[in-house]
């Protein structure tokens, strides 16, 4: 039997965790000569306040070898194997740091996956991998990679910026948005990297291009669909509306972006996240 790791980037809050058994590892976030545990001393509405108004501009820093050792250990002495799922090793060092830990104590009882993914699309694969904790670490990756391989995330966002700035996009890309009122709509990639799918004027046109590339799939109803935001709801609002119009519950169960994400996304992002049949 399996018990799942995962890490803030999960977009995972505390008490869920604690509700669903998992244990999840928090991310670094700096200001200046400040460091705060994501989603332990840092919660994203206080993060977001000092985003706007530190004079220090963030950057988040991944989960280190020791960390993981430190777990690990724990787990084999108890007997316990573990399955551990992190951030996309495109945006982060933290599943390499992973890797190197489970090799330098020569952990068999950990299984290491790479969820080439963010924020709820690493939620939907901790979520599913839960079903499967009776599996092999080879079989629950294998289900995993069907999930993933399924898995669609759109946001819409006020500005690139914040993703130039974390290295996450070239540069090139990062102007779109400087251009009138054009909102850009990013997503991930398959190899687990923020891509730039679209772009409207407005964020009205913008939530229309998105709610049109999502009705034109067929969601698949096994698992759930996360909406997130990023500060505030008022644009997830307007999203969940135009592609569940009269369901309340998605924005009120509408995840606000941890630090770690937010430190890339900047505030007034909005999006979906959900699986294809």
């Amino acid at each position: 039997m399996y018990k799942i790791v995962t890490d803030s980037a999960a977009n995972i809050a505390p008490e869920e965790a604690a509700s669903l058994g998992v244990t999840v590892l928090p991310l670094s976030i700096i200001f200046g000569d400040r460091e705060y545990r994501d989603g332990e001393d840092l919660t994203p509405a206080a993060f977001y306040e000092m985003l706007e108004n530190d004079p220090h501009h963030p950057h988040s820093s991944q989960i280190n070898i020791a960390a993981f050792e430190t777990v690990f250990a724990a787990a084999k002495e108890k007997g316990e194997s573990l399955f551990v799922i992190t951030l996309s090793s495109a945006l982060s060092g933290t599943y390499a740091s992973a890797v190197s830990a489970k090799k330098n104590g020569n952990y068999d009882n950990v299984y290491v996956y790479d969820s080439l993914g963010a924020t709820v699309m690493e939620k939907m694969l901790v979520i599913a991998a839960l079903r499967l904790t009776d599996k092999t670490g080879e079989e629950i990756a294998a289900a995993l990679d069907c999930v993933r391989a399924r898995m669609r995330i759109f946001a819409v966002v006020d500005t690139l910026e914040y993703l130039h700035k974390g290295g996450r996009l070239k540069k090139g890309a990062a102007f779109v948005g400087k251009i009138i009122d054009l909102k850009p709509i990013i997503t991930v990639s398959d190899g687990g990297s923020v891509v730039l799918s679209g772009k409207a004027i407005g964020t009205k046109r913008a939530i229309r291009a998105i709610r049109q590339v999502v009705l034109a799939d067929t969601i698949d109803t096994d698992y759930p669909v996360y909406y997130l935001y990023s500060k505030t709801k008022e644009k997830c609002a307007a999203l969940a509306e135009a592609i569940h119009p009269g369901r309340p519950e998605y924005t009120e169960n509408a995840s606000n972006l941890c630090s770690v994400i937010g430190v890339h996304i900047g505030p007034g992002a909005a999006g979906i996240c959900y699986i294809r049949k």
